[in-house]
């Protein structure tokens, strides 16, 4: 259906899609910067969506929620930690998950302004209404300018959509 390469300000280095039954998709996604490869199911019924979920999990190896998480531990380097960020929220649930919204809002205020960007890039792939507050905060008030212009950015997009609490 569509087979994109470098859309970087969606945070896609590519992204490949498959129509697997009619109206729901095979994505295929790896974004940047570090190169994750994912996939995921989409189309407009959710039990649809789960039962195709189902069929290509057997396919390919999903990882745990406890795997994800376990990636943005604080006693990797930084670069794991933001690495590990963007994976988990890669890989975060379609709505809000108290484990993912801690962690990923921790990060969004940690004093490394790395961490913090590892934050942002996390709650731009979970995509989740609860993350617009610290979003916004971080841009009027975050110390590095372009920290805030990807805030700003991913606010705006939000409200855009409608992704308000």
């Amino acid at each position: 259906m569509r087979d994109t390469t470098a859309v970087v300000e969606f945070g896609l280095s590519r992204e490949v899609t498959w129509e697997v039954t009619e109206g729901h998709y095979l994505h295929f996604g790896r974004e940047y910067p570090f190169g994750i490869e994912f996939v995921f199911i989409s189309g407009p019924q959710q039990g649809s969506v789960d039962e195709l979920t189902g069929i290509f999990s057997r396919f390919f190896e999903p990882v745990s929620d406890e795997f994800l998480l376990a990636g943005t531990s604080k006693e990797g380097s930084v670069d794991e930690r933001r690495m590990g960020l963007v994976r988990a929220g890669l890989g975060a649930p379609l709505t809000a998950d108290a484990r993912y919204l801690d962690t990923i809002v921790a990060a969004m205020h940690h004093e490394d302004s790395r961490v913090r960007e590892g934050g942002l890039w996390a709650a731009l792939y979970a995509l989740w209404p609860e993350f617009l507050h610290d979003i916004e905060e971080m841009a009027s008030g975050d110390q590095k300018p372009l920290l805030r212009e990807q805030a700003q950015a991913l606010a705006a997009h939000m409200r855009e959509k409608g992704l308000i609490p």
